[in-house]
C-alpha cells in the first residue's frame, strides 16, 4: 500500500480537522464574512453593471488579480451580502484543503503521518488565519495558497498538466508564490524523474514570464500600481535600504509563525525558551544516536525545501514595510512547517508533541474580538490584527443593520450622513461604495458630518456612533440634525431665543430616543441657551441631564461651573472646569472660566 493510500485513515490526520476546528472557534466574536473596506470597491464594479475585464485592478489601483478579485466577486459578491458567513466557511473548506494536500504531498515525499499531519498544520494554527477565514478580500491569499498546495500535490505526483493551471490559478490569486512554484518540480520524494523536474521548471518559467508580461502590461494600461509606491510604504521604500526592509519582513514573519504580534511582548521569552529547548534535544539526540543522524540525512531536502519556501514567500512582504499584517504570512508559514518538523521528526517523533503544545499555546492566548466598538483602535504600533479587524467589521454591520431598518428603500441620489465615526475608521465603508454595493444604486452617497455642517443639503438621516452604549449605532434623523445645525449658527450670532427654538425642534424631531449622544448634545445647547437667557435653574436641570446621558458633551460642565461660580461654590466649579479641560484642552472658554474662579476664590487683593 503506498503511503498516501492510508493517509486519511492515519489518527495524526485528524490533527488538521482539529486544528480547523480550533481557528474556527477562536474567530467567533466576529461578523465572519461580512464586507467591509476594499470589499466594497470589488463589489461596487461588480454588482452596478461592471466595467468587466479582468485587466485592471477590479475597482482596487493596488495590483493585478484577476482571479482573487473581478471572478471571486463576480460569483460570491451576493452571497457575501444575504449570507456572508457562507463565505466565511467557504474560505475554511479551502484552508482545510490546503492542508489536506499538503499532508498527501509530504506522504508521497515519505514522511511519517504524524510529522506530515503537524507540518500540514502550520497554515491553520497562525492566529491571523482567522483574517483569511472572516475577511471577503483575503480569498486573495486563500486561494493562492489553496491553488499552490494543489500545485504542489500534482508535482508530488509528476502530472505536469494539472500543475501548471492550478500554479497560473494561483498566480492570479495573488502574486505572494511567484517564487515559490519554482520550487514545486523539486519536492523531495520518489517519483518524477530529473528529466521531468527540469521539463517542469521550464514549463513554470514560460507561464510565470507570460503572466508577468500580461502583468506589466496592465500596469501600463490601466494604471495599476504596488504598495511601495504609496504613502509609508513610498517613505520607507526610499529611506530603508532593499536588506533592512526584507529582514524586516523575515523577522515579523517569524514571529507570526508562532502567532506572536509585531512587538516585543511576555511571550516572547517563554516561546524562545521553549523552541530552544526542543532544538537542543533534538541536537542531543543527533550528536548522540547514528541512527537519528542517518534519519536526518534523509529528512535533510525537505528542510531545506521548507527553509526556500518560507524565505521565497515571506522576502517580498519587504513591499508592505513598514505596515505589518500578519495574515500575509499564512502562505510561508507551510515552508516554515514543512522546515521545522523535518528538523524534529528524525530525532523524536514525541518532540512534535511540545511543538504542537506550544503554537496551540501561542495561538490560544492571541487576542480575541469582541462586540463591544471601542471609539479609538487597539494599541498595537504598525500592525493590524485581529482586534482592528474585528472593530471594522463591526462597525460595518452595525452600520448596515441600522439602514436595513431605517433606510429600507432610499430614492435615486439619497444622501445619507454619518456622525461622530469611530477614529480611524473611515476607510471601512469604502467611501460612497458601500451605500452603492448594498443598495445597487450607483447615485447614493455619504456624506461626513464636518461636510455637511460646512454645506448643509438635504440629508435621509445620519448613523451615529455612540461608544459604551447599549444601542452603538443609532438612526439620526435628518430633520433633526438640521434643526440643530440651525439653531449652532444662532447661537454664533448670540440669538438666544432662536436658537432655543431650534434645539426643541431639534429634540422633537428626533425619534429614536435611545440616540442618547445626540440628545445629550441638544440638551446642553438647550441649557446653553437657557442660561444666556437668564433662566439658571432650567439651565442646571437640561445641563445635568445632558451630563447624565452624555459625559463627553463639551458645553455642560461649563454651564454648570457658571452655575457654581454664581453660588460661589468654587471649588466645585474648579473641579468641573478642571475636568472640562482634560477633556478639551484648547477649549478657551473653559480656561478663561477657570481663571476668573480662581481669582474670585481668592478674593479681592488686600493692601500691604
Amino acid at each position: 500500500m503506498k503511503p498516501e493510500a492510508s493517509a486519511s485513515r492515519a489518527p495524526w490526520a485528524l490533527l488538521i480537522v482539529g486544528c480547523l476546528a480550533a481557528l474556527l472557534w477562536h474567530a467567533r466574536g466576529t461578523p465572519l464574512g461580512e464586507p467591509f473596506a476594499d470589499d466594497f470597491l470589488f463589489l461596487e464594479r461588480v454588482r452596478l453593471g461592471g466595467p468587466y475585464t479582468w485587466l485592471d485592478g477590479g475597482g482596487s489601483p493596488l495590483y493585478w488579480r484577476p482571479l482573487g478579485r473581478q471572478a471571486y466577486y463576480q460569483l460570491l459578491g451576493g452571497w457575501m451580502l444575504s449570507w456572508p458567513l457562507v463565505v466565511a466557511l467557504l474560505h475554511a473548506a479551502l484552508l482545510g484543503a490546503s492542508a489536506w494536500l499538503f499532508h498527501r504531498a509530504l506522504r508521497r515525499s515519505g514522511m511519517d503521518p504524524a510529522p506530515a499531519a503537524v507540518a500540514a498544520s502550520f497554515p491553520l494554527l497562525v492566529e491571523s488565519a482567522r483574517m483569511l477565514i472572516g475577511w471577503p478580500s483575503h480569498f486573495q491569499d486563500v486561494g493562492a495558497l489553496f491553488f499552490a498546495s494543489l500545485a504542489l500535490h500534482e508535482a508530488s505526483r509528476g502530472r505536469l498538466a494539472t500543475l501548471l493551471p492550478a500554479a497560473l490559478a494561483s498566480l492570479l490569486c495573488k502574486e505572494v508564490g511567484t517564487l515559490t512554484l519554482f520550487l514545486l518540480p523539486w519536492w523531495p520524494g520518489p517519483g518524477p524523474t530529473r528529466a521531468w523536474r527540469w521539463r517542469a521548471t521550464a514549463a513554470l518559467a514560460g507561464m510565470v514570464a507570460a503572466w508577468a508580461a500580461l502583468y506589466a502590461w496592465v500596469i501600463a494600461r490601466a494604471g495599476v500600481t504596488f504598495a511601495h509606491q504609496y504613502g509609508p510604504q513610498a517613505e520607507a521604500a526610499t529611506a530603508s535600504p532593499l536588506p533592512a526592509r526584507v529582514l524586516w519582513a523575515l523577522s515579523r514573519s517569524l514571529r507570526s509563525i508562532f502567532s506572536l504580534p509585531e512587538q516585543p511582548g511576555r511571550l516572547d521569552l517563554p516561546v524562545a525558551l521553549g523552541l530552544g529547548a526542543l532544538l537542543l534535544a533534538a541536537a542531543a539526540v543527533y550528536f548522540t544516536q547514528r541512527e537519528a543522524r542517518e534519519r536526518l540525512a534523509g529528512s535533510r531536502a525537505r528542510i531545506l525545501w521548507g527553509v526556500a519556501w518560507f524565505v521565497a514567500a515571506a522576502a517580498p512582504l519587504a513591499e508592505v514595510h513598514p505596515s505589518w499584517s500578519a495574515q500575509r504570512v499564512v502562505y510561508a508559514s507551510a515552508g516554515a512547517g514543512i522546515a521545522l518538523t523535518a528538523l524534529l521528526a528524525p530525532a523524536n517523533a514525541a518532540l512534535l508533541v511540545p511543538l504542537v503544545a506550544l503554537r496551540l499555546a501561542t495561538f490560544a492566548l492571541s487576542p480575541g474580538a469582541t462586540s463591544l466598538i471601542p471609539a479609538a483602535p487597539p494599541e498595537a504600533g504598525h500592525e493590524f490584527d485581529y482586534r482592528h479587524f474585528a472593530r471594522l467589521q463591526w462597525i460595518t454591520r452595525h452600520t448596515r443593520d441600522v439602514l436595513r431598518e431605517k433606510l429600507p428603500h432610499p430614492a435615486a441620489g439619497t444622501v445619507v450622513g454619518q456622525y461622530q465615526v469611530p477614529l480611524m475608521s473611515r476607510h471601512t465603508l469604502g467611501g460612497d461604495a458601500s451605500l452603492r454595493s448594498w443598495y445597487r444604486d450607483r447615485t447614493l452617497s455619504w456624506v461626513t458630518f464636518e461636510q455637511y455642517r460646512l454645506a448643509p443639503r438635504a440629508v435621509a438621516g445620519f448613523v451615529a456612533f455612540q461608544p459604551g452604549e447599549p444601542h452603538e449605532f443609532v438612526w439620526l434623523e435628518g430633520e433633526a440634525m438640521a434643526a440643530m445645525v440651525a439653531g449652532s449658527e444662532q447661537v454664533r450670532a448670540a440669538r438666544w431665543p432662536e436658537a432655543l427654538a431650534r434645539f426643541e425642534q431639534a429634540e422633537t424631531l428626533q425619534r429614536d430616543t435611545t440616540a442618547r449622544l445626540f440628545l445629550g448634545a441638544v440638551l446642553a445647547k438647550q441649557a446653553v441657551c437657557h442660561s444666556a437667557l437668564g433662566e439658571p435653574e432650567r439651565a442646571e436641570a437640561l445641563a445635568t441631564r445632558a451630563l447624565a446621558w452624555w459625559p463627553e458633551n463639551p458645553d455642560s460642565r461649563y454651564t454648570l461651573a457658571e452655575r457654581r461660580l454664581a453660588a460661589r461654590r468654587y471649588a466645585e466649579a474648579e473641579t468641573l472646569l478642571v475636568e472640562q479641560l482634560l477633556r478639551y484642552p484648547g477649549d478657551s472658554g473653559a480656561r478663561t472660566l477657570l481663571e476668573r474662579v480662581r481669582n474670585e476664590a481668592l478674593g479681592p487683593a488686600r493692601p500691604r
